[in-house]
């Protein structure tokens, strides 16, 4: 257990809600939170006024910072990948204040949003040496150690931000970082205490509540997994995050129709790896091959892989690595290699792709892409190596236990491939369309097999 955890969630526990709770979560997959915004629930509205303040001319730096916080919650409520306007707001509040420290750390969330770690890390720290007490700085320098795989950096970070203030944004960090390293129900227990602590738009609690949904969703919890994703969408029924969540619920509960709408809503929205790639699975369970076909060269284009891009443009880097291009530059992404490797598609080239991002992103969820590609390319020994470096950390993830599970008998382990096995099926039975039927029929077929004689029975 990391001594930190204990300094970490005694202080959240213990903190009021007395504070200004102005900083929603930053992030489009895991908890992260931005710079203090402007309350106002309509932000295309609140946009346009701000543009006129900010234009103005007698306007200073904090009007521009207030556009630009404005356009990065834009980016949010849509899961929009241009951060542009964002990017020259900040900048010209620097050139009005080039000491303003709320510009610079406007300029280290979005650098961190675009996955520029480096020049992230170079301005939170710029902020940090004018302001040692700026939480988001330090939210930001957690963000950036999360990313890397840095989990014991990441818990110095979150701490400090925690010190300083606990509101939404710091306490939905602690829960995903407790989440990830393994304790499920102090996890819950802070992601709650975010939603109560509430922020200034819409779309934060309920991005809170969509992650709550979703560790309840890892537990098995389908029922309460439900009613917070549904929750979640009546506050921001347009946000992307907020319908696949939900669409991921109802896939486990069985009712692929209306997941597949879901999924198909949110990705017409905003593309994301998520939707799309849970759209060629769920087409395939249905028997519809034709349209699995469509949805699988959509994940392809969306990773910038083929001429035809999706929406007339590639993602260029997945969710998690590396910063936006805007072009048909492809970069390397640990989940287009995970989705190689579950289609038995290109695999050394998904090889290549993990192996790439694995030179800059230890994180679990790299090492459990490195394990699975080096599993379906006939590699289980150093598969083994990725696998247990992805479950040190006890994230209660079951789609991890099952690939460790497969690696293992792969290996001729059948103890520990049944173990890791049931572990995977005991924590949620329905964790995927495919891998959890999978998971079933092998401990079926590992049941079925007489078990071998100790040496002098």
């Amino acid at each position: 257990m990391n001594t930190q955890y204990f300094s970490l969630l005694g202080l959240a526990l213990l903190a009021t809600f007395s504070t200004a709770f102005a900083n929603p979560p930053h992030s489009e997959t895991s908890a992260r939170t931005q710079p203090a915004a402007v309350k106002g629930a309509d932000t295309d509205a609140e946009i346009t006024a701000l543009e006129k303040a900010a234009k103005a001319p007698d306007a200073g730096a904090a009007a521009w910072i207030r556009l630009a916080n404005a356009h990065m919650q834009k980016t949010r409520d849509t899961l929009s990948h241009d951060f542009s306007a964002a990017d020259k707001a900040y900048s010209k509040a620097l050139e009005i204040d080039p000491n303003s420290s709320e510009a610079m750390v406007g300029m280290a969330w979005v650098k961190n949003s675009e996955h520029n770690f480096s020049e992230g890390k170079k301005w939170a720290e710029k902020v940090i040496a004018i302001n040692p007490k700026h939480q988001d700085a330090y939210a930001l320098l957690g963000d950036i150690a999360v990313e890397l795989g840095k989990y014991d950096e990441a818990y110095d970070h979150y701490q400090a931000a925690l010190d300083i203030r606990a509101d939404l944004s710091s306490y939905a960090r602690a829960a995903h970082l407790l989440w990830l390293t393994g304790d499920v129900s102090q996890a819950q227990i802070l992601m709650k205490k975010a939603i109560v602590s509430g922020g200034p738009y819409p779309e934060n609690v309920a991005w809170c509540r969509a992650e709550l949904a979703l560790m309840q969703f890892h537990s098995g919890a389908l029922a309460a997994a439900e009613t917070e994703a549904r929750a979640a969408l009546e506050a921001a029924p347009k946000n992307p995050r907020c319908l696949t969540i939900m669409a991921r619920v109802l896939a486990a509960k069985g009712e692929t129709v209306l997941a597949i709408e879901l999924y198909e809503k949110s990705a017409a929205i905003s593309p994301s790896h998520e939707a799309l790639a849970a759209l060629v699975d769920l087409h395939k369970l249905q028997g519809n091959e034709a349209g699995a076909k469509v949805w699988f060269d959509r994940v392809l284009a969306y990773h910038g892989k083929e001429k035809e891009h999706f929406h007339g443009k590639a993602h260029a880097h997945g969710k998690h690595h590396h910063h936006e291009t805007h072009g048909h530059e492809h970069q390397a992404s640990e989940e287009l290699a995970l989705f190689l490797a579950d289609h038995d598609h290109r695999l050394e080239e998904a090889v290549r792709e993990v192996e790439k991002v694995y030179e800059t992103y230890q994180s679990i969820k790299v090492e459990n892409a490195a394990a699975w590609c080096y599993y379906k390319t006939g590699n289980p020994r150093k598969a083994r190596l990725f696998i247990d470096r992805a479950m040190k950390w006890e994230t209660r993830d079951a789609s991890i236990l099952y690939r460790g599970g497969m690696i293992y008998l792969k290996l001729g382990d059948g103890q520990k491939a049944r173990d890791l096995l049931s572990q995977a099926v005991s924590l949620n039975p329905n964790f995927h369309p495919v891998h959890s039927k999978t998971a079933k029929d092998t401990l079926a077929s590992l049941a079925s097999q007489p078990k071998k004689k100790e040496a002098g029975e």
